[in-house]
């Protein structure tokens, strides 16, 4: 019996799809260069749920999100703001519709220390009376 593999077939076990990726905490970059800014995107994917953060270091723009994977895609996004509080004890969080997040372009790093993920988290809790 022969197997052959196509070349998409090998790419993706190279590369999995953030929909394949396992449970845990991920980063992502659009460019490996470290003397220009970049967009970085961090994440915990658990169960069927990606929570994360979206910053741009070009514009300043960052901002956490919530969504499901679909293939190399996070879709139904619902993106948190944070908005003044008049306690800082307690922040509190705008939440909108977002767009898509697309990764076919964006660079897998190691996930350790220096996720800056608790605040996106916290964003998405359920709201305790």
């Amino acid at each position: 019996m022969m197997l052959t593999l196509s070349a998409v077939t090998v790419l993706a076990q190279i590369r999995p799809t953030i929909q394949n990726l396992p449970d845990g905490d991920y980063r992502y970059r659009d460019s490996l260069a470290l003397d220009r800014p970049f967009r970085e995107i961090q994440f915990r994917k658990r169960d069927k749920y990606i929570t994360g953060s979206d910053s741009d270091k070009r514009t300043g723009k960052s901002y956490c999100f919530r969504g499901i994977p679909q293939q190399n895609n996070i879709i139904n996004i619902t993106i948190a703001i944070e908005t003044p509080s008049q306690t800082a004890q307690q922040t509190k969080w705008k939440l909108a519709p977002g767009s898509p997040i697309n990764f076919d372009k964006l660079y897998p790093l190691q996930a350790g220390p220096g996720l800056e993920l608790y605040k996106c988290l916290t964003a998405f809790l359920p709201k305790l009376k």
